[in-house]
């Protein structure tokens, strides 16, 4: 037997993720890992959990260990509905406009087997989040990257090439975004361009996907309200996720969008995995419904800020010497995006790292058109503060002697 000669073409043709490939060096104490986006794990409540935890059973136990509805438990789903009005200001919403997921993950692929169909056009961010393109490549999209620069997407850009793409009798399907925080560039969308990138998308007539992982994480500044809040007409569909300000070992996130894709998404997902688990759902509800969510974000955020700035000195200390180098400078989230001459290519650059035990993500894996091999994505959440100062400085010296600076 040749396995082989089995594999479908659309199974022959999946990759791998970029971040999942290199986790056998990040789980190596040895090195000092900036690559994948973990929470750092001396932040998960586990006190509270343990108390909501009984308290789950205690009140819903004959509910929590079975089966629930693919939507999800409804007292989650509802205090949802309340949770996107009072601190998104999106208003208007009922339980059908809700679905729980297994997470972004789900989400993202939920909304690609339900939304393309093969050659229709996806416009995402130079660069994007790699996930999302591995949710969507397969179902065949015809992608189209949109240019970015601090304040992240640029609007001018993304209505002319729309216009552009309808004269060539090509429609776009959606826009995928994360405005807040994205991954990997680490920028935020403006305001202004927030409430101009939906109207263009009234104007034009296609989807957005917002997805909002990291907008609670926020170290300078305000956060920004989503672009789903500026949505008037059910062009923005919106997703978000526990894993990073909750419990990522919990697998919970939801989607918000018209009742009609909600729907097609709960039938998509019922022929997945029927549904998220019910207990961790519950949980979920009690831990916030008891208010110890908002706290717990406050304590990340105490956190991850000194973990932020730590990484942003040590940028400057170890490379503002390096001609042609560049780094953003998030205000809030996981990730810091490098950027060395084009002469450089991180991907090789990547193998003289690993040998200094350092690891970082490839910056080309979030580029949809080949891009980006000068690039790199750095995280900040999980290493430990003088492991950030230690690892900078190796990946400095790492970039001057590829570039054969003193």
């Amino acid at each position: 037997m040749e396995p082989k000669d089995f594999i479908s073409k659309r199974g022959a043709s999946l990759k791998p993720s970029a971040i999942r490939e290199i986790f056998k060096y990040s789980g190596d104490p040895s090195f000092i890992s900036f690559a994948g986006g973990y929470p750092d794990p001396d932040v998960f409540p586990v006190e509270e959990l343990k108390e909501v935890s009984v308290e789950a059973l205690d009140k819903y136990a004959k509910k929590a260990l079975q089966y629930s509805a693919t939507e999800g438990v409804p007292e989650l789903r509802q205090y949802l509905v309340k949770f996107m009005e009072e601190e998104e200001n999106v208003k208007g919403l009922g339980e059908e406009n809700i679905i729980i997921t297994t997470a972004s993950q789900q989400s993202l692929f939920l909304v690609g087997l339900v939304l393309i169909d093969p050659g229709d056009v996806v416009m995402v961010e130079a660069p994007t989040y790699l996930g999302a393109l591995s949710a969507f490549d397969p179902f065949e999209p015809d992608y189209v990257s949109v240019p970015t620069d601090d304040d992240g997407i640029i609007p001018e850009k993304l209505e002319e090439m729309v216009i552009d793409l309808k004269k060539k009798g090509k429609k776009v399907k959606f826009l995928y975004v994360i405005p807040t925080f994205q991954n990997p560039a680490g920028y935020t969308l403006s305001l202004e361009r927030r409430k101009r990138i939906v109207e263009i998308a009234e104007e034009q007539d296609f989807l957005i996907v917002e997805d909002d992982p990291y907008s609670y994480l926020v170290y300078e500044g305000e956060r920004p309200p989503c672009v789903k809040s500026f949505d008037n007409s059910d062009h923005v569909i919106y997703l978000s996720t526990f894993s990073k300000t909750f419990v990522p070992g919990f697998r919970l996130g939801w989607i918000v969008a018209h009742k009609d894709i909600i729907r097609r998404i709960a039938i998509s997902k019922q022929a997945a995995d029927l549904c998220t688990g019910a207990y961790m759902q519950y949980i979920t509800y009690l831990y916030m419904q008891k208010g110890h969510f908002m706290k717990h974000i406050e304590a990340m955020r105490d956190i991850y800020k000194v973990k932020h700035a730590a990484m942003l000195e040590a940028l400057d200390k170890y490379m503002s010497d390096i001609p042609g180098v560049y780094w953003s400078k998030p205000k809030g989230g996981f990730f810091v995006w490098l950027v060395l001459p084009e002469t450089v290519d991180c991907d090789q650059l990547f193998d003289k790292a690993i040998e200094h035990k350092v690891v970082y993500v490839r910056g080309s894996a979030f580029f949809a058109d080949g891009q980006g091999k000068n690039t790199a994505r750095l995280n900040f959440s999980q290493p430990k503060v003088e492991d950030i100062d230690k690892g900078i400085k190796i990946l400095a010296d790492v970039i001057k002697e590829t570039m054969g600076v003193k």
